[in-house]
């Protein structure tokens, strides 16, 4: 019997979910062991080198969303009461064991347009209070770091970090259409050091999935809610929603599906 083609894109679509559910658990295993994989933030544009003294900046324009953020910060520098300091574009922050972390925002400079928008804001302290939480605003997206305040050692984490009951893992679920992470990692938490345990990013040729994060059911067990992009005429909306679960066995993290597909509504 001939099939009609709205058929064969639902048929399509949920092969390929089966696929990618397969293989999850494939992609499971921790990075290959060459050593601790500590996720040091590069250098670059994201982190322009600090100049002798602190760079100029004009007041950021009243009731725009730089003036919220620099009026934001202001708040949490005198309610935390840190040796934390902020000079024009310049954050300092002081760390127990070399030079302070000197971070500088950037502005456009319309005689030259390969300098970007870069603006750093101190966020507040994790959890255990052994990092400086940064929230850096870009022309498009933005990141948080994680800065160790015994070495000033830099972590890109993507998004909002949530510590299991125990505070040994850390979980990040971030959801990017464009150049951003898209995904979920494990960081494990030891000795005021975080390492990469587990990363999960959609590789090109997958649908496309992100995920969000929902608990942990326990101290090795994080529940998250994934959305897989299929056509229409799956799903009026072109959203299929279901349960995950990221399971920690031994040193490895296996990331399972824990329910079928619904249509999100």
């Amino acid at each position: 019997m001939p099939v009609s083609v709205p058929a064969r894109a639902a048929l399509s679509a949920c092969c390929a979910l089966t696929l990618l559910a397969a293989s999850l658990a494939v992609q499971a295993a921790p990075p290959p062991k060459t050593g601790p994989s500590i996720g040091i933030a590069p250098r670059g544009a994201l982190f322009p080198d600090s100049s002798a003294s602190a760079p100029a900046t004009a007041a950021p324009e009243e009731g725009s969303d730089e003036a919220f953020r620099a009026d934001a910060e202001a708040r949490l520098l005198r309610r935390l009461g840190l040796p934390v300091h902020r000079t024009g574009l310049r954050l300092m922050l002081p760390v127990a064991k070399g030079r302070p972390v000197m971070l500088d925002s950037q502005r456009p400079d319309p005689a030259d347009p390969t300098v970007p928008y870069v603006d750093y804001r101190l966020d507040g302290l994790s959890p255990d209070r052994e990092f400086y939480v940064v929230r850096v605003t870009l022309a498009f997206g933005d990141e948080l770091l994680w800065i160790s305040r015994a070495d000033g050692t830099r972590y890109e984490m993507h998004g909002n970090v949530h510590p299991s009951p125990d505070g040994r893992h850390l979980v990040v679920t971030h959801a990017s259409p464009g150049v951003e992470f898209n995904g979920v990692v494990i960081w494990s938490l030891t000795d005021g050091k975080l390492v990469e345990r587990y990363k999960f990013q959609p590789s090109p040729d997958q649908p496309p999935i992100s995920f969000r994060f929902m608990r942990w059911r326990n101290a090795d067990t994080v529940e998250l809610e994934q959305f897989a992009e299929v056509d229409p005429s799956t799903c009026a909306i072109g959203t299929l929603a279901s349960l995950a679960q990221l399971t920690r066995q031994g040193e490895r993290w296996i990331l399972r599906s824990a329910s079928g597909q619904r249509c999100e509504r």
